[in-house]
């Protein structure tokens, strides 16, 4: 596990990709978000879509789960202070393969605990070509070094 002492602002993590299915994202949806361009194609074909997407939740969701595999599960990761700037910036489809970069971006190290830091981190969910399509910016809590 990397501590707080071991990360550099300008670190990146590279996270690997899912593809998001049409089940669930109508499944997701049906529990968490039942808007009807959700969860109906004629629906989703009628609205300022032109098709079915997927829930900006579950973008997020997804996107969250790379973002934990690449950085939050390899760091000593305490927990978060909240989250900043969350932004969707493009509808995803059904089959829509989402890839997550992390990057930390600021470090300071907390003047009532000295044995944890707080990082910020800005997450970038990508799809296959390259766009973006979700950020925002964790404000975590990172245990220091020993």
């Amino acid at each position: 596990m990397l501590s707080y002492d071991e990360l550099v602002v300008g670190d990146t993590f590279e996270a690997g990709e899912t593809t998001l299915t049409e089940d669930e994202i109508t499944s997701f949806a049906g529990e968490y978000d039942p808007q009807p361009f959700h969860l109906d194609h004629e629906a989703g074909e009628e609205s300022m879509f032109g098709g079915l997407v997927a829930s900006g939740l579950h973008t997020y969701c997804t996107c969250n789960r790379l973002a934990t595999e690449a950085f939050f599960s390899r760091v000593a990761f305490m927990g978060g202070r909240g989250v900043d700037e969350l932004r969707w910036h493009r509808p995803v489809r059904p089959g829509d393969t989402l890839s997550a970069a992390v990057e930390v971006t600021e470090k300071r190290v907390s003047e009532s605990n000295p044995e944890r830091g707080y990082v910020n981190v800005d997450v970038t969910g990508m799809n296959a070509e390259g766009e973006t399509v979700i950020t925002w910016t964790v404000l975590g809590m990172i245990r220091r070094a020993e």
